[in-house]
């Protein structure tokens, strides 16, 4: 069992049986009364007036006048009791003292001084001796206020080490940042007593900073934590002082990189604008999201561009409710359409985003469908309802192992959907049909590749043919972190389970992009192109899978293959080692968007394509699967099935074309059926 494992069982509150345990409870429950807290502060007073007014006589060899003593005391005492009314230094709970109290209590004595001062002039006119000596009223006034605050402090010490927590069960703590927002967490940390943290250090990149100290803890370089920490301050977590907004991605990832590779946990802060009323809280440091250390610094995109082609406008989004159609949506919202329409078959999810944003519409219409779009009937009526300008089509299926089992559905929806409203596209003359496909599209090795590729082939095919209005706009990128069914919230739900982390392969690799900047590089794309394109991302470097399973359970606190198993479970059907974002006979061109390329797609025969995928989806429903998966490995010749029952297509393709006997009858009955029995024999 790993160190953070053990720490996870124990209870801050029970840090030891018996006893202790009960004094510990009772002590964190209560709390002194303020008008105790005040008595203690008027005993200070009158003990240190008494007692450096018979010091200052005794020096100076002089036998002090009691009564006057006593009386210059009570008249004195209500002047300090105004000035605690007044600053109040008696109503903060001393476990959690801070420089604040200290200030309050030195103004309360400063009244009383001033008290002590005025006193003179009316025991002068009542003959009564009010006069105090000035150097017992400043020295009384030093003392008081020191011991006032040694006080506080000290039971806050006590409280915090020793009453309820046991010092040797706290994690050793850095924090990354001694500026602000590092002097914030110092403070957050040292006035909890929930937190098992001691803080031994800071670590800056300022060398002018290297050797200071805050609070009585040292700044340190990286180099010199790094070097040897478990050896030199035995630090087990690292806190990342740096506001989230600041923070270069590059810079985070080699911090973190070197914290796990010491065995050190990493922690941050949420962004400053999640703060609860402004402050930070103890329950805000959170460990850091992997998905931010895939990312990349924020992309920038020519906002002007977009604005003016999509405002006014009319635009539909289909898929609307999932990852990448629910973030177009909220993109949306900032470039002012006149209209959006929402279309999905997902009626929780469609509910879900359609009150998200309806406080947010303004004057911008909205429409949600709970709709099918292989459902040519009534995707015709939405299209007659909203007469879209700008076409998003997010929805299709997209998990690689599930489509393989299910070749049916996997063309039903991703190529008889794509047809369906790429032909409405054209009949209800949509300006821009902006198509989201992926790099699965590329050199396929499984039918949901494929399937995308198929209608990549189909939009382009129409922007091929003359007078065509409507521009075609296809998109493809690779996987996006946080999207439904994606890897990473996979891993997450294990690690929380205690393991295993199952992966396919110790050796597959993945491109991954943050949902947004990929929902961001779609809606430019779309103004970039004039019909025909795909367009490709900088999708980055690309991620060992093994690798990412690692470092999360690290981050989690646990040690890789220790604490939590990492299992190869084996390439699942259609999976592949490496995704690309280009077949072998293409090449890129470069866009005014550094980080959009434009594929040079190799010449393709569109008519022979344009039948062929007619002839699929015209029989469907009598086709088996071997007989459909054959057909789209002739409209795509580069398919190759990968792990998968269909590699015999590409090994023997003529075995399995042929059709039934009992099915060639069905064929015959309609002149249709004929015309697609004679392109099936060609195959």
């Amino acid at each position: 069992m790993s160190y953070y494992q053990t720490q996870n069982k124990k209870s801050n509150l029970n840090p030891a049986p018996g006893m202790k345990n009960y004094i510990q409870n009772e002590v964190y429950k209560r709390y002194l009364p303020r008008w105790i807290v005040l008595l203690a502060d008027l005993s200070i007073v009158t003990s240190t007036f008494v007692f450096i007014y018979l010091l200052r006589y005794n020096i100076f060899g002089m036998s002090p006048d009691v009564f006057s003593l006593a009386i210059q005391l009570l008249a004195g005492l209500p002047f300090f009791v105004l000035g605690a009314l007044i600053f109040k230094p008696h109503f903060g709970v001393i476990r959690h003292t801070t420089m604040h109290e200290a200030l309050s209590l030195f103004k309360a004595n400063l009244v009383l001084a001033a008290g002590l001062f005025l006193i003179r002039y009316p025991g002068e006119l009542l003959h009564i001796n009010l006069t105090i000596p000035i150097s017992v009223i400043f020295v009384q006034n030093f003392v008081s206020v020191t011991l006032m605050v040694t006080m506080r402090f000290s039971i806050k010490f006590i409280y915090q080490n020793y009453l309820i927590k046991d010092p040797s069960e706290k994690i050793n703590v850095l924090i990354y940042g001694a500026g602000q927002l590092g002097q914030m967490i110092l403070n957050v940390i040292s006035n909890d007593t929930l937190m098992n943290y001691r803080i031994v250090g800071f670590v800056d990149d300022n060398p002018e900073l290297w050797n200071s100290r805050i609070a009585g803890i040292k700044i340190f370089s990286r180099e010199k934590i790094f070097s040897d920490p478990s050896k030199h301050l035995k630090v087990k977590e690292m806190i990342l002082a740096i506001s989230p907004t600041k923070i270069d991605i590059n810079w985070k990832r080699e911090i973190v990189d070197l914290c796990l590779a010491n065995e050190i946990k990493v922690s941050e802060l949420p962004d400053p604008s999640e703060w609860i009323n402004g402050k930070l809280g103890n329950n805000m440091i959170r460990t850091v999201n992997i998905e931010e250390l895939l990312g990349r610094n924020p992309i920038s995109i020519n906002v002007e561009k977009v604005s003016r082609g999509i405002n006014g406008k009319r635009v539909m989004i289909t898929g609307g409710a999932g990852s990448i159609g629910s973030e177009i949506v909220r993109q949306l919202l900032f470039l002012k359409p006149i209209e959006i329409t929402i279309v999905d078959q997902a009626e929780s999810a469609l509910f879900d985003i359609q009150h998200e944003i309806l406080p947010q519409l303004n004057d911008i219409k909205l429409t949600v469908f709970v709709a099918d779009v292989t459902d040519q009937c009534k995707m015709r009526k939405i299209f007659e309802r909203c007469r879209p300008e700008i076409l998003y089509h997010a929805a299709a299926y997209k998990h690689v192992p599930m489509m393989e089992l299910q070749p049916y559905e996997a063309i039903c929806n991703n190529v008889g959907g794509t047809k369906t409203l790429a032909d409405l596209a054209v009949e209800y003359q949509v300006e821009k049909f902006v198509m989201v496909s992926t790099d699965k599209a590329v050199n396929p090795t499984n039918i949901m590749g494929a399937t995308k590729r198929i209608c990549e082939i189909y939009t382009q095919s129409l922007s091929n043919l003359p007078g065509m209005r409507t521009q075609f706009i296809t998109t493809r990128f690779g996987n996006v972190l946080g999207s439904n069914g994606s890897v990473i919230p996979l891993f997450k739900n294990q690690i929380r389970k205690g393991g295993p982390v199952t992966i396919t392969h110790k050796d597959i690799i993945r491109y991954f992009m943050t949902i947004p900047e990929a929902c961001q590089l779609v809606m430019e794309a779309g103004f970039l192109g004039h019909g025909g394109e795909i367009f490709l991302f900088d999708m980055g470097e690309p991620v060992r899978i093994y690798d990412l399973a690692k470092k999360m359970i690290s981050l989690s606190g646990f040690v890789p293959n220790q604490d939590i198993k990492i299992v190869e479970v084996g390439l699942r059907p259609g999976e592949k080692l490496y995704e690309e974002l280009l077949a072998d006979q293409e090449a890129t061109l470069p866009t005014e968007h550094k980080r959009i390329m434009v594929a040079k797609i190799r010449p393709y025969p569109y008519r022979k394509a344009m039948n062929l995928i007619k002839l699929m989806l015209d029989e469907l429903h009598t086709l088996d699967d071997f007989q459909l998966v054959s057909i789209m490995k002739e409209i795509v010749p580069e398919f190759k099935s990968n792990n998968s029952k269909y590699e015999s297509l590409d090994n023997e393709p003529e075995k399995h074309v042929c059709i039934p006997l009992e099915q060639k009858a069905i064929l015959n009955n309609n002149r249709q059926s004929k015309i697609s029995y004679q392109m099936l024999t060609r195959l």
